[in-house]
């Protein structure tokens, strides 16, 4: 059917374009040859001149007859929405946007955000007593330390652990340096002193010579301390006895009335100060103490200068420092371990 209605359409093109050019064609059924009249005579001359333009737009018209021919397709189709060449707009393909991958987004890991440290949890809660009268009498300042403190070498399972606590030197004007025992080792808590007096998340506390614990009259945890025999070794300490008591801080009466330590210094009576006695300096005593967290752990704990390395093995033996040589007084170094 197709290649009739194109031969049609061809036909009625060739008439259009004879018609365009003037020329008629007409027959004389007779015997003879056709007989011209003057009139033809003329059309003739004029269609002999006119024939050239004729037979031109006759090969127009047949080229145009063998272009519409030659191919099926139009040279501009018509955007068809059935039809789409996938090379050149292809159709969504579902594995260009891919489901959500589950392993994209992993669940949340335990190991990412611990668990709160049980020390810092109020597990245990003691009224402070006597806060107005302990912020005057041991000079709790709302500056926070600002000192040093770091892990020195140790054995496995032992900390060494270094407290800068001069607090700015000899007239203080820093809080004391807050921290918690961790795994880790010692974990510093940036508080200041007043705000101590209210907050569970320090254990320990450190300032020249004065060891505060976060227990009673220091702090509103319930952290105490026992001291072991005297001539009990650090590393022979390998789990809690049963037969300790242990204490807390304590300075004051329940009416308020100041309880001096047995220094002879006129010091607050700080739980862990047997570390230290003072005769021409500040020499260790070799004290091992088992420190109980408000969360039921206990911590061996012994404290092994006060000064400069050298300077304190000179004091720890004849009672005096070295002459002409700086003690770096206020840089406590502690050895810990956790015990079982």
């Amino acid at each position: 059917m197709v290649p009739r209605v194109e031969a049609g359409m061809a036909q009625r093109r060739v008439r259009l374009v004879l018609a365009m050019g003037g020329l008629r064609l007409r027959t004389i059924r007779g015997r003879g040859p056709l007989m011209k009249t003057h009139t033809e005579e003329t059309m003739h001359t004029k269609a002999s001149k006119q024939g050239l333009w004729v037979l031109a737009a006759v090969a127009m018209a047949l080229a145009l007859l063998v272009n519409c021919g030659s191919s099926d397709e139009d040279p501009t189709p018509v955007p068809d929405a059935g039809q789409t060449d996938s090379g050149t707009n292809p159709m969504p393909d579902s594995g260009t946007e891919p489901e959500p991958d589950a392993g994209t987004e992993p669940e949340p890991d335990a190991g990412t955000e611990p668990e709160p440290d049980a020390g810092t949890e109020p597990l245990c809660q003691s009224d402070v007593p006597c806060r107005e009268q302990s912020i005057d009498r041991l000079n709790l300042l709302t500056t926070p330390s600002t000192t040093a403190m770091y892990e020195e070498e140790a054995p496995a399972g032992e900390f060494r652990s270094y407290i800068d606590a001069r607090a700015g030197g000899l007239t203080v004007n820093q809080s004391y340096t807050y921290a918690r025992f961790t795994p880790e080792g010692l974990a510093r808590v940036n508080i200041d002193d007043q705000t101590s007096l209210g907050d569970h998340g320090w254990d320990i506390a450190f300032r020249r010579y004065y060891i505060r614990l976060n227990g009673g009259t220091s702090g509103p945890s319930c952290i105490g301390v026992a001291r072991l025999p005297t001539g009990t070794r650090f590393e022979t300490v390998t789990s809690v006895p049963a037969d300790l008591t242990f204490q807390s801080d304590a300075w004051y009466t329940d009416t308020c009335e100041f309880i001096p330590d047995n220094s002879g210094l006129a010091g607050p009576t700080m739980a862990l100060s047997s570390f230290w006695s003072y005769q021409g300096c500040v020499k260790m005593s070799g004290d091992v103490f088992i420190i109980r967290l408000a969360d039921g752990r206990h911590v061996k704990f012994e404290v092994t200068s006060y000064y400069e390395l050298a300077v304190q093995e000179h004091c720890n033996a004849t009672n005096e420092l070295p002459s002409g040589t700086p003690s770096g007084s206020g840089q406590l170094r502690v050895k810990w371990a956790f015990l079982p």
